[in-house]
């Protein structure tokens, strides 16, 4: 509405013919040349037109080169980026103790090592902010740059996960780090979806089944989940009557039981290095 009655209402009483033939030198010279540019563009629109057949030729050439450019480049979501970084999750029976965490992601930290791709390693075992279990382990792989190793991110995962599979009681995932990124939690490979359900019996009867199908598709590697009720429990029936008579409280069972077999510090050692 503003284009068609403000504006031309507007341009009647403020613009005038004299001052539309007062033009400076930068609007010469700018209207010269987009009279420069229209008139390129209709001398290459003419031969165009000219030749018909051959237009039409390279507009369906271009078309069919255009199929065949999205059939045959791969596809994704993103474009996995090398940027010589890579995270792994390493994942243990789900009674595996620190301890035991720690010497088995000491023996996968000397086999990646091995590489002449990898230059450093950084690994974290224990449970924080994303690490849920004991079982499990963080890996921060650094390569070197690309003008000093030979294959690119892709193989080199291949290779490290081949030679850690040598290692027994272990599952190594790994996948290259990107800058661009919309996970909202830490994933052990590149997709990952949230099964939910009711209650907890129900998820315990899905999950494995939805495993092994996706287990058994072609296209799906490294298919992994956490949940985890296969750790080992073992229950303790306290003689309360007994305890109380030799004045035993339950917090003391529970940490003489944690004590014994726990993970809790006992003592600290403090050296030079700690200040």
């Amino acid at each position: 509405v503003v284009s068609l009655t403000l504006t031309p209402m507007m341009c009647a009483r403020m613009l005038s013919q004299e001052s539309l033939r007062k033009q400076n030198r930068f609007s010469r010279a700018s209207e010269k040349m987009f009279d420069r540019i229209i008139a390129a563009y209709g001398r290459g629109l003419a031969k165009v037109l000219n030749h018909p057949w051959l237009t039409l030729s390279v507009a369906l050439s271009t078309l069919l080169l255009s199929v065949l450019l999205w059939v045959f480049i791969p596809k994704g979501f993103f474009p996995v980026q090398d940027n010589g970084i890579i995270q792994g999750t390493l994942q243990a029976p789900q009674s595996s103790s620190f301890a035991n965490m720690a010497q088995r992601q000491r023996q996968v930290a000397d086999v990646i090592l091995q590489d002449p791709a990898v230059q450093s390693l950084t690994s974290f075992v224990g449970v924080d902010g994303t690490n849920p279990s004991l079982n499990s382990a963080r890996l921060q792989i650094n390569l070197k740059p690309l003008d000093e190793r030979d294959d690119r991110v892709q193989k080199v995962i291949a290779r490290l996960q081949t030679a850690v599979d040598k290692v027994p009681g272990v599952d190594l995932f790994l996948q290259p780090t990107q800058d661009l990124t919309i996970d909202t939690q830490v994933s052990r490979t590149q997709y990952q979806f949230t099964l939910q359900a009711t209650s907890l019996d129900a998820l315990s009867t899905w999950v494995p089944q939805l495993m092994e199908k996706l287990q058994q598709l072609p296209q799906l590697s490294d298919v992994s989940s956490d949940w985890q009720d296969k750790g080992l429990v073992a229950y303790v029936n306290v003689d309360r009557d007994s305890a109380s008579r030799l004045g035993i409280s339950m917090a003391d069972v529970d940490n003489a039981l944690y004590n014994a077999f726990g993970q809790r510090l006992i003592s600290t050692i403090y050296t030079q290095a700690n200040q």
